[in-house]
């Protein structure tokens, strides 16, 4: 993600990119290593604000992934481009956000695949194939707009399983709420 914001930052000077590292207790590392590249960095977990010079947001604190993702518009599901399985994208989508994944997400291939199919994500090969599809969507909100909404309509199609569930039980419930009454 560093590596793809030097080359975005040169097009698009404005860029912060937020890193939302799984373990919290690795954003000192990565800041460090933004730092060591040149980059202004800030921590959620000290407290430090995004400033207008900020390069690098580390946002390494617990329980606010909805706000990143609400922030962002361009979500990119880290471990997909290692083989470690990739993260669930749900989450991000129902935040409004556009998905760029790599190959292995076999964790929630399910998902991506639906979501690919639909236009509601965009999987990428290498770091350069990232790259070049967040210059993409960052070039042409349209386009980005237009991926964020298919993602969304596909979870919203996907979903729904608790109440399918409820709706098919209820019958058998209603049985015995009358079993009981009676008795």
């Amino acid at each position: 993600m560093i590596a793809a914001h030097r080359r975005l930052a040169a097009k698009h000077p404005a860029l912060i990119t937020i890193i939302a590292p799984r373990h919290p207790a690795r954003g000192a590392a990565i800041a460090d290593m933004a730092k060591g590249l040149g980059l202004a960095v800030g921590l959620r977990s000290r407290g430090e604000e995004p400033k207008q010079n900020t390069d690098v947001y580390i946002a390494d604190t617990l329980g606010e992934l909805g706000l990143v993702y609400r922030l962002t518009g361009i979500v990119f599901m880290g471990g997909s481009l290692i083989r470690h399985g990739g993260q669930n994208p749900i989450e991000a989508i129902r935040f409004g956000a556009a998905v760029v994944h790599g190959p292995h997400i076999w964790n929630f291939a399910e998902i991506y695949r639906a979501l690919d199919a639909a236009g509601g994500a965009k999987l990428v090969p290498d770091k350069d194939a990232l790259t070049d599809q967040l210059g993409d969507w960052l070039r042409n909100p349209a386009t980005r707009n237009a991926a964020a909404a298919a993602a969304g309509k596909t979870v919203r199609e996907l979903g729904g399983a608790l109440d399918r569930t409820l709706a098919a039980l209820d019958p058998y419930l209603m049985q015995l709420r009358l079993e009981q009454k009676a008795s």
